[in-house]
């Protein structure tokens, strides 16, 4: 085998190159200008890593001046370092590096020109981020593109490491966490087209408030299935996508009549009835309400049987339009509370 002829030693010399390394080894989006650089910065310096190769760009690996053979070594590795940066700038960029003697010196003057002082990146990503809306971009897409200014953002405000933390910093730095979770879940959420504004409502009643991750799923799950069945989900069913995978969930139960969802004291049938229910009888109290009986005293006619129903029918469903829970939905709500 080729690789019996490499020993630890030499692969993790940096000035080591790999048979199948080539100018094309490293593929990347290549650099345009300021407003990518960033993100090319960053995929390059995984890249340089993975083959041991970022000392050269970051110059803490020098040219050896006692050794003629190593600086040897040293430059063939650094050419092959030039050829993955070249390979992977536009050609408009190329003409002002090519003849620049190192990877360094390249890697500076590329850092020196495109790279933008803190705050005036923060200044323009914090404006990208509010100014993003969906459109016509599907929920993950739009996701995408959120996550990608979140993850810069943080990479420019990191916090100092602590290496000690004692239990009030642990709890302030979980603190902060929360509420940077809570900031990208409205960003999310403000963005996201009005169709989605039912679910968007149902969210933010939750108690605790999902992470932007969880937001975005559940986002993309409503998607699919206006897509595939043409209907939106309806209260209960979006409000459960949250419970799955919660452990110990809370049931309630009725004491008084064996129902499920709602407890004794909020029983309708136990303490009356509201005044828009079909059953509803005055102010009777809970005496009253037990003994209530929906059977009717006398017959009517068809004519008014069948007016009854219309009338009854219209107030069902203007209730419905009006009323944002039904009693199940408010008890399920209520155990996310």
């Amino acid at each position: 085998m080729v690789n019996a002829r490499f020993t630890y030693q030499d692969m993790v010399n940096p000035l080591f190159l790999h048979p199948s390394d080539n100018s094309n080894s490293i593929q990347v989006d290549k650099l345009e200008g300021s407003s990518d650089y960033r993100a090319w910065q960053r995929a390059m310096e995984i890249n340089l890593t993975s083959k041991r190769k970022l000392g050269f760009v970051k110059g803490t690996v020098v040219c050896p001046t006692d050794d003629p053979m190593q600086a040897e070594m040293w430059e063939t590795s650094d050419n092959m370092v030039i050829s993955w940066l070249t390979s992977n700038l536009s050609s408009t960029i190329i003409k002002y590096v090519i003849y620049m003697s190192s990877s360094r010196d390249i890697w500076a003057n590329l850092e020196q020109r495109f790279s933008l002082t803190n705050g005036s990146r923060k200044y323009k990503l914090s404006k990208d981020l509010y100014d993003i809306k969906q459109g016509n971009l599907t929920v993950n897409d739009y996701y995408i593109a959120m996550r990608t200014i979140w993850e810069e953002l943080d990479s420019m405000n990191g916090l100092l490491a602590v290496s000690n933390p004692n239990e009030e910093v642990t709890k302030l730095l979980a603190e902060i966490d929360l509420q940077r979770e809570e900031s990208k879940l409205f960003q999310f959420l403000n963005g996201l087209n009005e169709i989605y504004s039912p679910q968007r409502s149902q969210m933010l009643l939750l108690n605790p408030l999902p992470s932007v991750k969880n937001a975005s799923s559940v986002m993309q799950q409503e998607a699919q299935r206006e897509l595939i069945h043409g209907s939106k989900t309806s209260n209960s069913e979006f409000l459960a996508m949250f419970s799955k995978g919660t452990t110990n969930p809370r049931v309630f139960n009725c004491n008084a009549y064996g129902g499920k969802g709602h407890t004794q004291d909020k029983c309708w049938s136990v303490v009356g009835y509201p005044k828009w229910h079909n059953n509803y009888k005055g102010n009777a109290g809970p005496s009253q309400a037990k003994t209530y009986s929906t059977k009717p005293r006398w017959t009517p006619n068809p004519r008014q049987q069948n007016l009854r129903s219309a009338n009854s029918a219209q107030t069902t469903e203007t209730h419905s339009e009006n009323t944002l829970f039904t009693p199940e939905q408010s008890a399920q709500l209520a155990q996310f509370m």
